[in-house]
């Protein structure tokens, strides 16, 4: 009977501690919620372009490709007999015209060479991809409505069949894709060669899912490059991986340990900062957490106004109110503090100190990690829309796609034809990378 009634006990403080937490994430939605309504409220979006500016229209086009002209007999009205033409009245209006598949059938002789004793074929042709029934538009274009449209494959596989009577399936479609990726991998490791070369690097990591099993998505970008890797690790390793053992940059992050142990300066995040004050203020309304939050708040907008300032201000000048600024940091965070989430912000900031104003002393970086949010938010997108990725193959493909199509996006480039021209070099025995990222 004791023994029942012990169970019990562990069985209740069990349900009580899942109870705690499914609280604790209810008010953090309460929280996120409440400050998004704020926002709005103090900040309203008002429609349409500021007063002043001048009104913008969608450019007209000057060539066309047919002239339709209507004319008049009568009138429309009472069927009298109408004058001569009074003028014109001008319509321009843009269509698409309706797509079709296109089956291309490639013959390609046989011979016996006696020299070598055996069978020559011919090449492949310039856009044939060998062993493959689909073309490479059709490939790089699910590519790029997979990768950089956010789109599933059962959508695709809509579009396509809607747009010009293609019919093919869901898993030819990823399939394809994984054996695209294994081509153009060659192109990936190009550009995260790149990023270790380059001084400054964001880095960020989200959940994914692989088959069912928790995993997390990495990326690594700076404003030019981009490169993501899905792992079943956040630890320090993969993060390790991707930078490389030496590097010699300064890496944006947030707060997380794991960037502790990559080489290189840090610079974290002062979004996230003032976001976790911010969080401690909704629920906190003490007199002693009011007061220094505020001195806390002060110090990182002056930082970040100093910032702003760093090319009309003196450079000894600049130099001495760095000083300062870094000195009333530790100040602060040296302080003694009763209030729980005070002490939580001084052991964070002790902790990371000589992290937290490093875009001071390299006013060229930035003083937030808002680029790899941004970059990581596409895949936030495919991860809402679809199931992730269903095997490691796929997981692999994402990475690679993911990087080569966000990296042509940031560069400005043709995605579809550089895409399409790497691809076909590579399938057709190029091994050499077709791609330069600088």
């Amino acid at each position: 009977m004791i023994e029942i009634i012990y169970e019990k006990e562990r069985e209740i403080e069990k349900l009580k501690a899942e109870l705690g937490k499914k609280n604790a994430l209810e008010k953090h939605k309460e929280f996120l919620r409440n400050d998004r309504l704020a926002k709005r409220k103090s900040h309203p979006k008002t429609p349409g372009q500021k007063a002043g500016h001048v009104g913008v229209t969608r450019e007209r086009p000057t060539a066309f490709d047919f002239v339709v002209t209507q004319t008049l007999q009568a009138c429309p009205t009472c069927d009298h007999k109408l004058s001569r033409s009074q003028g014109v009245v001008k319509q321009t209006q843009e269509d698409i015209v309706p797509a079709q598949v296109k089956v291309t059938c490639y013959m390609k002789h046989r011979y016996y060479c006696k020299q070598c004793k055996a069978m020559k074929t011919a090449l492949a042709a310039a856009e044939e991809i060998p062993r493959s029934y689909l073309g490479p538009n059709i490939l790089i274009q699910t590519a790029i409505l997979k990768y950089s449209h956010g789109l599933p494959f059962n959508k695709i596989v809509e579009v396509f069949e809607g747009l010009c009577g293609l019919k093919v399936s869901e898993g030819a479609l990823a399939q394809c894709l994984q054996r695209m990726s294994e081509w153009l991998q060659v192109e990936e490791e190009e550009i995260l060669k790149a990023i270790r070369e380059s001084p400054n690097i964001h880095m960020d990591e989200t959940g994914w899912n692989v088959s069912g099993t928790k995993h997390w998505l990495w990326a690594a970008v700076n404003k030019k490059l981009a490169h993501y890797r899905v792992s079943v690790s956040r630890g320090a390793s993969v993060a390790k991986a991707i930078v490389g053992e030496n590097y010699q940059g300064i890496i944006s992050a947030d707060f997380y340990a794991a960037y502790n142990r990559v080489s290189g300066r840090k610079q974290r995040c002062l979004v996230h900062l003032l976001r976790t004050m911010r969080e401690y203020r909704m629920r906190d309304n003490t007199l002693e957490f009011i007061k220094h939050e505020k001195r806390l708040k002060r110090i990182v907008e002056d930082s970040i106004r100093l910032q702003k300032r760093h090319l009309i201000l003196n450079q000894k000048i600049y130099k001495r109110r760095v000083k300062r600024i870094k000195e009333r940091l530790f100040a602060w965070s040296s302080g003694d503090y009763k209030n729980e989430n005070l002490k939580r912000l001084s052991k964070r900031l002790l902790r990371f100190w000589s992290q937290t104003l490093t875009f001071l002393d390299h006013p060229e970086i930035s003083y937030h990690n808002n680029l790899a949010e941004r970059m990581i938010r596409q895949n936030v997108i495919i991860r809402k829309r679809s199931f992730q990725n269903r095997s490691q193959a796929g997981a692999k493909a994402h990475g690679t796609n993911m990087s080569l199509i966000q990296t042509l996006k940031l560069q400005g480039r043709d995605i579809f034809t550089e895409m399409k021209s790497a691809y076909l070099s590579h399938r057709q025995g190029i091994q050499s990378p077709v791609l330069h990222f600088a």
